[in-house]
């Protein structure tokens, strides 16, 4: 029923623990697959995500791996999307884990609710010192296109969204450097028809070990393409208010301390 994507890079200090908020899904009565693509990692990503596909496939789950050079989440994503065999995407990045309960709820929703064709869950934001954490929200206002272009609420590892959406309208955009996955919502929301789930059902963690601290540099100019090219989702006061909310964001500081300190950020 749901193909589970997860792009990797250099996700070495994370993947086993993806690995096992899979393995741990208790109470689903159907079928899941999970899909890794590692987009060139240079340390020993590979080499646990073979070792983690072993404890998957000793607990009766399909779980395949496929290997590309260097090209970005997006990209990786896409690949995800091109190998898998079921009806519905889930997405999972490789510094995520979901509970126990996430899969056997959204599965029965999805079977009792055919007409919707996007599930959203809630899900705990963590930050690096693991000691201030907030819930981020999946809530949304109607028309959905208006309020995703106002403010995302959609995180990239609390959706399942039907495949043919994917292949209707296409996947990540690869051209961009960052917020692939806001680009992808946006263009998709005008056919979205939502179901949102009121639980907590996975941790969205702030990592270190994804890409250089240019990230945050990127995604201004990113967002700001992103806001130009769905403009007419929003009236002009709107989009004015979009342009200046992300110039003036912390974002600039964020990059520029980050260079500075040499960080990195969360992308996969």
């Amino acid at each position: 029923m749901i193909s589970i994507i997860c792009p990797c890079f250099n996700s070495n200090s994370t993947i086993n623990e993806v690995v096992d908020s899979i393995i741990s899904q208790v109470g689903t009565r159907y079928t899941f697959e999970i899909i890794f693509i590692d987009d060139g990692s240079t340390d020993n990503t590979v080499s646990l995500i073979k070792s983690g596909m072993k404890k998957l496939t000793s607990k009766g789950i399909i779980s395949r791996i496929y290997l590309s050079s260097h090209k970005g989440p997006g990209a990786a994503r896409n690949i995800g999307i091109k190998k898998s065999q079921y009806d519905y995407i889930a997405f999972i990045d490789s510094d995520d884990i979901w509970y126990k309960n996430k899969l056997s709820i959204c599965q029965d929703l999805i079977s009792s609710h055919p007409s919707n064709n996007i599930f959203i869950h809630d899900e705990k934001y963590v930050r690096n010192n693991k000691n201030a954490s907030r819930i981020i929200n999946g809530t949304f206002k109607q028309p959905l296109y208006s309020s995703l272009y106002i403010s995302n609420c959609l995180s990239t590892s609390a959706v399942i969204l039907k495949k043919e959406l994917l292949i209707k309208y296409g996947g990540f955009d690869e051209q961009l450097m960052s917020s692939q996955d806001y680009d992808l919502w946006l263009r998709l929301a005008p056919y979205l028809i939502p179901y949102k789930i009121d639980k907590v059902l996975g941790e969205y963690r702030e990592s270190t070990n994804s890409i250089t601290a240019k990230f945050y540099l990127y995604r201004v100019f990113d967002q700001l393409k992103i806001a130009y090219k769905y403009k007419n989702y929003v009236s002009y006061l709107q989009f004015c208010s979009k342009i200046i909310k992300i110039i003036f964001s912390k974002q600039w500081i964020y990059g520029i301390k980050n260079i500075i300190l040499r960080r990195k950020s969360h992308n996969y």
